[in-house]
């Protein structure tokens, strides 16, 4: 046995015992379906084996001259020629039980197949219910780190399709097997019974079986691997297409977005393909050992008969459990393959749910309370790469009623500041002090209640403008989100009908396709839980003069007894609300004072300033220097 032979088993292993404890939710279900899942397999046994003496009877009326005689006769309940069975291969029951319970065993095989359906159908929905509950609970308990690094295409394949593949083991590959066995050993011990040269004979092929099954499965697993990959790949290539359809309508980028999707679509499809093939050519060559097996039993028993003690009523039973006990083991190594097809979604469901946030409470974290806002950076280190520092040595602080600036070029270090006193991010050194607690020693939800962001592009769900605020405090009352509006400066705005028809009910990205409107929704929803730390990511994007005067009016008046830290490329507005202005270049800082004194002072801030307040001179030509330059002579 080779190493990597091993290390497969050794991971079959684990992801079945640990998918045999996602039953404990469902376990009394589960103990229902499967006695009901044992009595409709043994019923189809049941009827052949009622059937062989049944038909012995009839064929023993038959000899007497008249078939209607057969109601007087009695059939075995064991159809032998051995003497040491006794009492039980001899006429002993009455044609018309083994009638009835040939026939009832029929009718009763139906109904309970369709008993354990249904009860087999509310397992697998309260399974793959709870299953992809925990791994999108699990989901949003990860770092930001996870989610930059990861393709939301992926990932939502990863929770709504690939989860099922845990559902699909417990209740595809290994109940109906083991009931299957259990009554497949059952049927061999009565085939035993009656001739234990004949049962040889019926399971003659099955090894072969056994190794075309094997051989067919590892190529349903390895197509079931590459169809897994290419389904994350269509999921992310659609959700690209779709979040960036006004771009790609724009620059004319269909065909090329085109060919892509199709890319990945026929890896898709062809994998898709292959499965079916495979899992096809297994179901058809276990109808040709069906075949194969019938003819073997019916030619050895014509043939050794008599050597074998095989009665009449024998090789009826014989010809009758071969195909049933050939289905049973058709599912059996069925859910073998299938096995295999789900394998691959299954350890991914476990890989995920296994891994960890990158920033974790501390198991000693306590909780923060109520704070002033007092704000400090120690000598802090960060870098979203090993080799390279974002921020190198940080240190500020920031006093509680304090607007203060973070001002920088592109990739300066300005939002990993926010995300890292957020906690979404953990520096590599240093630490970050809120009001001279460590902030790396207090639970991240308390951190949070403190602490409200307005983020450069904000997020909603497709519902009313009400409860889209009530996201930031779920037990938060109508006249709450009214008074955080009103806070916000937005709350005329959603009362007026000629700008919302239907006020704090209007649905956000349906009736308020305005960015400026969303954002100052988006500051209401902050405003909400009155954090003492409010951190405003490019604030005025898409805002309108009057919407920026409001937002203005928002820093001034909330933020005056609290600390508010400020991101923007809008230069003017952070000359007006900012008490103070820190510049960021190469991860420290570079330049600390208020927009008169940096502008004095010259360096990095006020070529920021001026590369945006472009001389009007270059937009709007003085017209006299026009008309001079028209009739200059040349």
């Amino acid at each position: 046995m080779t190493e990597t032979t091993a290390q497969r088993q050794t991971m079959s292993r684990a992801l079945v015992w640990r998918s045999l404890g996602m039953l404990r939710a469902v376990r009394g279900l589960v103990v229902v379906s499967f006695l009901l899942g044992v009595i409709a397999s043994a019923l189809p046994y049941i009827s052949a084996a009622a059937f062989g003496p049944m038909m012995q009877v009839v064929a023993d009326a038959g000899t007497h001259g008249t078939l209607s005689r057969v109601w007087d006769l009695k059939g075995p309940v064991l159809a032998t020629d051995d003497d040491l069975i006794g009492s039980l291969a001899g006429p002993v029951v009455p044609f018309g039980v083994l009638l009835a319970a040939w026939a009832i065993s029929l009718l009763l095989t139906q109904l309970m197949y369709f008993v354990n359906a249904w009860v087999s159908a509310k397992v697998d929905r309260m399974l793959v219910t709870d299953i992809r509950q925990r791994v999108h609970d699990h989901l949003q308990t990860l770092s930001l780190d996870f989610f930059t690094a990861s393709r939301s295409g992926a990932l939502m394949q990863r929770v709504l399709v690939e989860s099922g593949g845990v559902q699909r083991l417990l209740t595809d590959c290994l109940m109906p097997p083991l009931i299957d066995a259990l009554v497949l050993i059952a049927a061999i011990c009565y085939l035993l019974a009656i001739s234990w040269q004949m049962t040889i004979a019926a399971l003659i092929l099955t090894p072969l079986a056994l190794i075309s099954l094997r051989f067919a499965g590892r190529h349903v697993q390895a197509a079931t691997r590459r169809l897994l990959n290419a389904d994350r790949a269509m999921a992310a290539e659609l959700e690209e297409t779709v979040s960036g359809i006004s771009e790609i309508q724009l620059f004319n980028a269909q065909s090329m977005r085109s060919r892509r999707f199709h890319e990945v679509s026929e890896e898709a499809a062809k994998s898709d393909a292959s499965i079916v093939v495979w899992m096809q050519g297994t179901v058809n060559g276990s109808q040709v050992f069906v075949a194969v097996s019938t003819v073997v039993v019916l030619l050895v028993g014509i043939g050794f008969s008599a050597s074998f003690g095989l009665t009449f009523a024998g090789l009826m039973v014989f010809t009758g459990m071969v195909p049933t006990m050939f289905g049973a083991a058709q599912r059996v190594l069925g859910a073998y393959t299938t096995y295999h097809a789900v394998a691959p979604n299954v350890a991914s469901t476990y890989e995920l749910l296994d891994t960890r946030p990158t920033v974790q409470d501390r198991s000693d974290a306590v909780a923060l309370g109520d704070v002033n806002g007092h704000l400090v950076f120690e000598d802090v280190v960060f870098g979203y790469v090993p080799e390279q520092n974002v921020l190198d040595g940080l240190s500020f602080a920031i006093r509680e009623g304090e607007t203060v600036a973070l001002v920088g070029g592109i990739g300066s270090g300005k939002s990993t500041v926010l995300n890292l006193v957020l906690r979404f991010l953990d520096p590599k050194q240093g630490r970050i002090l809120l009001d001279g607690h460590d902030i790396a020693g207090v639970t991240m939800a308390s951190l949070r209640d403190q602490a409200s962001k307005l983020a450069q592009f904000p997020f909603f769900v497709k519902d009313t403008i009400r409860e889209n605020i009530r996201l930031a405090k779920q037990d938060a009352s109508d006249s709450d989100i009214e008074a955080a509006c009103e806070e916000a400066h937005v709350h005329s705005v959603i009362s007026d009908p000629s700008k919302m028809h239907d006020g704090y009910d209007t649905v956000v990205g349906v009736q308020v396709p305005s960015g400026g409107q969303k954002r100052l929704i988006a500051v209401a929803r902050g405003l909400l839980r009155k954090p003492e730390v409010l951190l405003l990511d490019e604030p005025t994007e898409n805002l309108d003069a009057d919407q920026r005067a409001r937002l203005t009016g928002v820093i001034r008046g909330y933020a005056q007894d609290r600390t508010c830290i400020v991101i923007s490329h809008d230069m003017d507005f952070i000359a007006a609300v900012a008490d103070r202005i820190l510049v960021l270049e190469h991860g420290r800082i570079a330049q600390v004072g208020n927009h008169r004194t940096l502008m004095a002072e010259g360096g990095l801030y006020k070529r920021l300033y001026e590369a945006q307040n472009v001389d009007p001179d270059l937009v709007y030509p003085n017209p006299t220097d026009k008309n001079a330059q028209a009739v200059a002579p040349n």
